[in-house]
């Protein structure tokens, strides 16, 4: 295992700089040098990013299509593994969630188990510490086959936004409540809903999906709903409820649980649940 021309304390050769929040990064591969604990002999690609404090670091391969592992090392690239990972949720690409990592310098090792000349798409977020679902550095996994997902936002943090598309979103207050953030992939086009029209969601929700979790632009966003349950408001709740039914092509892609905020709004969080189809 050579140094690839790091320092003491450095940036591995040809390392693309990842900075928070991070975001969706495309990395050619280059050929082997570097194995993890877990496995990756085969071609690989690198990521550099520095903590001034302890954040929570989430990264993934899902997005890509090659069989991967993923290893990150302190320091530099010959430094201390603090972690590794071949094939997670149920995939043959990688995650490694790293809650509350310690300042410093790290290096992270896209690698693949077989010798190949492609590039890589790798997802990679930085945040401030948090609960699971609270921010996009410790999303929560929603797995094939999911039929519901349900919860309540009021502890957690106004993190995102949506982006008023001026059709489905176009309250200015949509999505600047308190969210939660779920995280799930496509393996092949298909349709999918995230349904609250029911009465286990009571607060005046908005939903919608990114393919890059930190990119709040239009093209990022894949879907999005605010009062799409029909009916008249209810309090809280009855029109106020949000759905989104979407066809989505085969990747990876976020989903965040927000609200409708604005001064002396009543219900700005709440519970939720959504019913799936299509996941």
């Amino acid at each position: 295992m050579t140094d690839e021309g790091c320092g003491s304390c450095g940036a591995c050769t040809g390392a693309v700089t990842v900075t928070a929040p991070g975001s969706r990064f495309t990395r050619p591969l280059s050929p082997h040098v570097n194995t993890g604990s877990c496995g990756g002999a085969g071609s690989e690609a690198y990521l550099t990013f520095t903590l001034g404090t302890a954040s929570d670091v989430f990264i993934t391969t899902h997005g890509t299509g090659i069989d991967t592992v993923l290893y990150v090392r302190e320091c530099s690239c010959t430094g201390m593994e603090v972690a590794c990972n071949d094939d997670a949720d149920g995939l043959t690409t990688s995650m490694l969630r790293l809650n509350a990592l310690a300042p410093g310098n790290y290096n992270l090792f896209v690698d693949t188990k077989a010798a190949m000349s492609a590039d890589v798409d790798v997802d990679l977020y930085i945040t401030a510490p948090g609960a699971a679902s609270d921010r996009c550095g410790n999303p929560t996994f929603i797995a094939a086959g999911t039929t519901a997902i349900s919860g309540n936002t009021c502890t957690f943090n106004h993190d995102q936004a949506a982006f008023g598309d001026m059709v489905d979103c176009t309250f200015t207050g949509g999505g600047a409540g308190e969210d939660r953030i779920y995280y799930f992939y496509v393996p092949t086009t298909r349709t999918v809903t995230f349904d609250g029209c029911n009465s286990a969601t009571n607060y005046d929700t908005t939903i919608y999906v990114r393919n890059v979790c930190t990119n709040t632009s239009g093209p990022a966003q894949v879907a999005c709903n605010d009062d799409g349950c029909g009916g008249m408001p209810d309090a809280c709740d009855g029109g106020y409820r949000s759905s989104v039914t979407q066809t989505l092509s085969p990747g990876l892609y976020h989903f965040f649980a927000d609200g409708y905020f604005e001064t002396a709004w009543p219900c700005p969080c709440g519970d939720y649940q959504y019913d799936l189809i299509g996941i």
